[in-house]
């Protein structure tokens, strides 16, 4: 892929997280402000789709990020989010303190109750123990994506195994932050989770997972996972120091 091509999927990706409307080739040639016709950008935007990163979803329709696509955004965008957005996040997570909270559990339900209010996405947290709490649910009822009765159906099944999801998180999870689009995850083909482990206890493991739709601000929900993990690590750490 050359870098005009680069760029114009990464239009079509951000574009479409933010309305959630199919973009179309004027569209991209507004936001890109390309040195070229707007023919040259339907070719280009003709070429992303044969290899599968974006789609129409309708003959009239402009484009939409696939799987693929996404995922070739997540590996290769390099952007951090806004300042502004990196500072209301640490804002909302500081609005209540958790290092009174007794236990790990309660910990990570206090934590996943302040990303599911940040991202508005629901959050999986979980332990090795095993425990697991998902919140946030009422989040995704809300998104365009699932007004339909086929993708509320989907989203129903997906929610029915949440409770068992928290095994494929815990082994999805590494050191890194991972990206799990439709059925690399637990949760089903609409869904995607930006999944986030950390050391809670001696032998005991925790995870996080933001988990929403296809079309959710990666960039945005992986700089948010990163601060929850550091926020825990700053907790447990002071919950060490006092024994």
């Amino acid at each position: 892929m050359h870098e005009r091509q680069g760029k114009i999927l990464r239009l079509i990706v951000e574009e479409y997280v933010r309305t959630a409307v199919p973009v179309s080739s004027r569209q991209v040639c507004e936001l890109g402000k390309f040195d070229c016709s707007p023919a040259t950008i339907r070719n280009e935007m003709s070429a992303l789709e044969q290899e599968g990163l974006i789609s129409q979803p309708h003959t009239s329709a402009g484009r939409i990020p696939t799987e693929a696509g996404y995922r070739y955004y997540i590996v290769t965008q390099k952007a951090k989010p806004p300042p502004s957005q990196v500072l209301k996040i640490q804002i909302v997570l500081a609005k209540q303190p958790v290092v009174r909270l007794p236990n790990v559990e309660d910990l990570l339900s206090e934590l996943g109750m302040m990303l599911a209010e940040v991202t508005g996405e629901a959050v999986m947290v979980a332990t090795s123990r095993p425990w697991s709490r998902v919140v946030g649910i009422s989040n995704l009822l809300r998104k365009p994506e699932f007004r339909t009765p086929e993708a509320l159906y989907n989203l129903a099944e997906g929610i029915e195994g949440f409770d068992q999801s928290y095994q494929v998180l815990m082994k999805s999870a590494s050191d890194e932050i991972a990206v799990l689009l439709g059925n690399e995850g637990p949760f089903g083909p609409g869904l995607a989770s930006v999944v986030a482990r950390c050391q809670l206890q001696k032998g005991v493991e925790g995870v996080i997972g933001i988990v929403g739709p296809l079309r959710m601000n990666y960039t945005r929900n992986i700089a948010i996972a990163n601060k929850a993990i550091h926020i825990i690590n700053q907790e447990i750490s002071r919950k060490k120091t006092k024994l």
